[in-house]
């Protein structure tokens, strides 16, 4: 398989849409647009999935990305928001990505955009198949932690800013 098909499989715009969709379930609550450019890059993004994944219903961005994580091969101590920090050169790359995933969901009529965005339909990332499910999860339980904060305290906390 060439590497273009590889990532036609990996990059596709469908599977982003039920990792948004995911998301917004898991927010519980209309969430502006640019909130939703945070959410492919975050979840793709190996140790911060692997991290959500472990959240729980009473997890905040504090508890989730504010811990020291030890890399066995060097013996060192990263702090996983500095890890986050490296993710902000992938927002471009997953932002066409988005805008067609959102595109998908509208068309499906899963969301409605507006204002904000309103989800019509919940996923249920516990009915996907085991292999993929950690991205679902992932996406519902980061839907969860930005619920509770603002969208500018997140950045604040990230030092991340979308323009």
């Amino acid at each position: 398989m060439s590497i273009k098909h590889i990532e036609t499989l990996m990059y596709n715009p469908i599977f982003f849409s039920k990792i948004i969709q995911s998301f917004i379930t898991g927010y519980n609550k209309e969430v502006d647009l640019k909130t939703i450019f945070y959410v492919l890059p975050i979840v793709m993004y190996k140790d911060a999935r692997l991290r959500l994944n472990s959240a729980r219903y009473d997890s905040t961005i504090y508890s989730i990305f504010d811990r020291e994580k030890i890399f066995d091969e060097y013996g060192v101590e990263f702090n996983s928001k500095f890890c986050l920090n490296q993710i902000a050169e992938l927002f471009d790359d997953y932002a066409t990505f988005t805008k067609q995933s959102i595109i998908i969901l509208c068309n499906q009529n899963k969301i409605i955009l507006d204002k904000n965005i309103i989800l019509q339909e919940s996923f249920n990332y516990r009915k996907t198949p085991e292999k993929i499910r950690e991205y679902f999860k992932a996406a519902h339980c980061l839907g969860m932690i930005l619920n509770k904060v603002d969208r500018v305290e997140f950045e604040d906390f990230l030092e991340i800013k979308l323009a």
